[in-house]
């Protein structure tokens, strides 16, 4: 069943920044930001974490600013932002581009071709009107949009830990990187445990891919990949087995239409989350299988939009639909072995590497020892080893 995202609100956005940064500023300007996010398939709270710790990392105001002049672009005695006007790298042209095309907004947007291409992307003209940057619609839709071209590699920085490449990837380079990682510590949750009441398994991404990286290694799965498939969100991990991805492909170019997912295969941390949301009737869940006995825990199930539509071109590609009771979830039938147990016995594993004193049986078997260690499992993954 698809989970229902919860926007962070603008208390818990406040207790990410510093005392010393206007409430007032937080009320107003978070909720053209966490609009903007939402409607580029970014509003999760990975992202949403993101865009804060960015805004943070060069304002700690919360709010679209203009680049103060400085050694980095003001020559000694020179005219403001002169050290721009002739950057080609930023698309200026001469005299008074570094000015008018100084940095703004929450991310910071610089030089005249960024200004250009972004501008187009959104719909402003920021050439004729460069001020429009620092407007609050607009300055959001800007950072969401920058933050949505970097997507992929964004979440791969982040689900690895490695938030100095996240933050180049942002800036280019590491200014505000302190104040980058500590709005994303704090924003983290501490455990699996701690995550359920978010109602986004998203917020575990970091551990799942630990476990799902064991998994690509041995060529169970295979990445869906195809320019009519839509995944978003950093619950939904964009695994399948190989004849189901296959067979999925194809039922996608029969039908020659956007197939929307909204989740493809879960690991056992994922679904034990859902199972226990589902028996406390929280999150809009109404039934969710213990882990790892769902289709989804082995790459061979979909939730998607539009299964009415879609139905006749699954089942004629191994395909079945479950029935009314869950009318979005359709399981490949048609083949495929069962990986639930050897994502638990992936985890078992994982834990063990970096709970030595405390190890788990590596038997594949979800029990109460495994559910627990799960709970006390870090979120957003197990530090990198040396």
């Amino acid at each position: 069943m698809a989970q229902a995202q919860q926007p962070l609100t603008a208390t818990e956005v406040s207790a990410l920044f510093p005392a010393a940064t206007p409430r007032s500023n937080i009320a107003r300007y978070w909720p053209y930001i966490s609009s903007a996010l939402a409607e580029e398939g970014i509003g999760d709270r990975a992202m949403a974490l993101l865009a804060l710790a960015t805004i943070r990392a060069e304002s700690e105001g919360f709010e679209p600013i203009d680049e103060h002049p400085s050694a980095w672009n003001t020559a000694p005695g020179g005219h403001p932002y002169g050290l721009y006007d002739e950057r080609r790298d930023l698309g200026n042209l001469g005299s008074g581009d570094g000015e008018a095309f100084r940095g703004r907004g929450f991310v910071q947007l610089t030089g005249r071709d960024n200004y250009a291409r972004y501008g187009e992307q959104i719909g402003v003209d920021l050439l004729k009107r460069p001020d429009l940057a620092n407007e609050p619609e607009v300055a959001a839709h800007l950072l969401a949009r920058f933050l949505k071209e970097r997507e992929a590699p964004l979440r791969h920085a982040l689900a690895s830990d490695n938030l100095a490449a996240a933050r180049r990837l942002v800036n280019g380079g590491q200014h505000g990187l302190n104040r980058f990682s500590d709005t994303i510590r704090r924003g983290q949750p501490a455990s699996v445990a701690s995550t359920r009441s978010t109602c986004d398994t998203g917020a575990i991404a970091g551990l799942s891919q630990q476990v799902l990286d064991r998994l690509e290694t041995q060529g169970a799965l295979v990445a869906v990949a195809h320019p009519l498939i839509q995944l978003e969100g950093a619950h939904n991990n964009a695994w399948l087995q190989p004849q189901a991805a296959k067979a999925l492909i194809a039922a996608v170019e029969e039908r020659g239409e956007p197939l929307v997912i909204n989740s493809a295969l879960r690991t056992p941390m994922q679904q034990h989350l859902i199972h226990q949301q589902a028996q406390r009737s929280e999150c809009g869940i109404q039934a969710a299988a213990p882990p790892p006995f769902s289709n989804h825990n082995s790459g061979l199930a979909i939730d998607i939009e539009d299964a009415s539509g879609w139905r006749p071109y699954l089942e004629r590609h191994g395909w079945q639909w479950l029935g009314a009771w869950d009318p979005m979830h359709f399981d490949y039938a048609a083949g495929g072995v069962d990986l639930g147990g050897a994502q638990v016995l992936a985890f078992q594993q994982l834990w063990n590497e970096h709970n030595p004193k405390a190890p788990l049986v590596e038997d594949g078997l979800w029990g109460p020892a495994t559910a627990a260690a799960v709970e006390r499992s870090p979120a957003a993954g197990f530090p990198s080893k040396a």
